[in-house]
């Protein structure tokens, strides 16, 4: 039996963690920062950062490393809730340290091709080896994906890239787009069998409106960008349907112009998303529906995990704009650029 009483707990928590998020007025003062070692000083004084970032000289940090330190801020979060959450909320905490297994594999996936292999989550070592099979450091080291999918073996992951690599041909966007269709497959499958009601129905909520916004996007990407056919289009769709009705999935991926593309969104539950497709803004509304669900579900179910979710959203959030930011500041950009990356109109 759920009730309110039983989430006040963690929900105090998190609640309490609120005020350590990077605001507004921050994000303002950001945009104003022109070197890495500004940007470095102005964490080293914020009350989210402050701890992560002391032992860092301001003017040596390079910028990979600033981005690592800035993950394992949001990990550490991540934990310190876990260790707070009883069972049941850790079953639904679980599904979050997925999202996160998943995001190592495609970060260790993209040092194969990169020189500076490194991949320092020594902060999160600990809690990360205790809940995963997958070997961070042994990971990160793979210099071909025959030594990557060897150093997954013993995972559930090992058997599903091993058939993935008899295929010619394959990329390492190819490998990426296969873990997220396996992670929101999965969780989807999933969330009915570990989740409590009210949980399982913000959860449903929540990312069955990603699940169709990010199929959505693919398609229009695919036929915008890279004029694929409908069979390769298919394939690297999650196939999970939520609002987005199979047979309207299948006419967007078969239109043949991006008119019809259009003609066929506005007939089904997203057709206010036609517009951020048009302007180039999708990835940021995109973010933002998913916020608004969140916002509401809070309010419509507080006996569950909602709210919790939603910091961690949130901080994910954060981490990405303090990352673009890093790369705005990297390759010059003026404050009104930095403001069209950073800031949230």
């Amino acid at each position: 039996m759920e009730s309110i009483l039983s989430y006040s707990g963690i929900n105090t928590k998190v609640k309490a963690m609120h005020p350590k998020l990077i605001s507004d007025q921050d994000y303002q003062k950001i945009t104003s920062l022109e070197t890495v070692a500004d940007f470095i000083t102005f964490l080293k004084k914020h009350p989210g950062y402050a701890e992560f970032f002391k032992k860092y000289d301001e003017h040596e940090i390079h910028r990979l490393e600033a981005e690592r330190v800035l993950l394992s801020a949001l990990y550490l979060d991540y934990a310190k809730i876990y260790r707070f959450a009883n069972d049941a909320q850790r079953l639904d905490l679980q599904l979050v340290f997925f999202r996160y297994e998943i995001n190592v594999l495609k970060t260790c996936l993209r040092l194969i091709h990169k020189e500076d292999k490194t991949y320092d989550l020594s902060a999160f070592q600990p809690f990360f080896s205790k809940h995963s099979k997958v070997n961070i450091g042994q990971l990160s080291t793979s210099r071909t994906i025959d030594e990557y999918i060897q150093n997954l073996k013993g995972t559930e992951y090992y058997e599903m890239l091993s058939k993935l690599h008899s295929k010619p041909g394959l990329t390492s966007f190819d490998y990426e787009m296969t873990l997220d269709v396996y992670y929101f497959t999965k969780s989807w499958r999933l969330k009915d069998k570990v989740l409590s009601k009210n949980n399982r129905k913000a959860f449903t909520q929540r990312m069955g409106t990603e699940i169709d916004l990010l199929n959505i996007m693919w398609i229009y990407r695919s036929k915008k960008m890279y004029d694929m056919n409908p069979a390769q289009i298919f394939t690297y769709l999650i196939p999970v349907n939520y609002k987005l009705t199979a047979e309207q999935l299948a006419r967007l991926v078969q239109a043949v112009t991006i008119d019809e593309f259009m003609n066929i969104l506005n007939g089904s539950r997203y057709q206010k998303f036609i517009e951020p497709l048009r302007n180039g803004t999708m990835e940021l509304e995109y973010t933002k529906i998913i916020n608004r669900i969140y916002q509401t579900n809070i309010t419509r179910y507080p006996a569950s995990l909602t709210a919790v979710n939603y910091y961690l959203f949130l901080k994910d959030w954060e981490v990405q704009r303090l990352t673009s930011a890093l790369e705005c500041i990297r390759y010059g950009l003026d404050q009104k650029k930095k403001q069209d990356y950073i800031l949230i109109s």
